[in-house]
């Protein structure tokens, strides 16, 4: 493991940002200035013997003129609960940043990012990215209820929003898909355009499904499992579309990934 990766970062704070729903702001020069939009974190939990793998958690934003980044989840099980209630100046032991990035062609003129739940988190960073290039950039954000949405008024401030819930308790009721399917239907030249989503595997099998259609570039973060964070458990396996015969069929989530180009990947629904 190089030691480049290992760091031990210090807790600035924690915020509740939405239902469920946590930012964590820490100190860490060589995190905040490195890392790139896609990458994420191994992260082991404090004060938590009986949790023997690290948590990977997707880099959300930095700002490296104050050696800070943020990381944003759910409270879903023992783990991200002890995290949610971390106290300022705690230290977390952290390996990152790890994987791949989002690529930009030099053709684009339009970014179509597609978001669901949580897989909003590694597009604030994208965007603050694509506006250092002055890119025009679409944000389809879908969550079951009102109460899920994170940052909007930060998004707002980079993207044109379409914004969706199950619900209905705000923007179209049903699938943000929906939106994404209506929008690219209503504007047929689709030339310099690129998606790029993260989010729930049918979302995903979706996007995938409407990018063929459009014939529009489209880039993936997938959503899994990685306990080791850089291939040694091999655990993480992401099925190719065609692989060589004689050669790997699959890709692993944290060393090949996590951001894939859609075309590349099986994504069943």
């Amino acid at each position: 493991m190089s030691p480049e990766i290992l760091h031990h970062a210090t807790v600035r704070s924690i915020e509740q940002v939405a239902r469920d729903t946590y930012l964590i702001c820490s100190v860490d020069e060589q995190v905040s200035c490195n890392a790139r939009a896609g990458q994420f974190l191994e992260i082991k939990v404090p004060h938590c013997a009986e949790i023997l793998w690290r948590r990977p958690f997707s880099i959300h934003n930095t700002q490296p003129q104050k050696h800070t980044f943020d990381i944003l989840f759910q409270t879903i099980g023992q783990g991200t609960h002890r995290l949610a209630h971390l106290a300022p100046d705690s230290e977390l032991d952290i390996l990152g940043p790890l994987g791949n990035h989002f690529y930009y062609e030099r053709e684009m003129r339009e970014a179509i990012v597609v978001a669901g739940g949580l897989g909003i988190a590694p597009f604030m960073l994208m965007m603050r990215e694509l506006a250092q290039r002055r890119i025009p950039m679409q944000l389809f954000y879908g969550v079951g209820s009102s109460d899920q949405f994170c940052c909007l008024p930060l998004f707002e401030k980079y993207a044109t929003l379409h914004l969706s819930t199950i619900d209905g308790s705000l923007g179209h009721q049903g699938l943000v898909t929906d939106l994404l399917s209506d929008y690219l239907d209503r504007n047929s030249d689709n030339h310099g355009k690129s998606l790029f989503v993260c989010g729930p595997t049918p979302m995903l099998h979706k996007v995938k499904e409407i990018a063929a259609c459009h014939t529009i570039a489209a880039q993936a973060s997938v959503e899994t499992v990685m306990a080791c964070g850089f291939g040694a458990c091999v655990g993480c396996a992401v099925p190719m579309t065609n692989p060589v015969a004689g050669q790997k069929e699959y890709f692993l989530a944290c060393k090949d990934g996590p951001v894939f180009d859609m075309r590349e990947i099986v994504i069943d629904d």
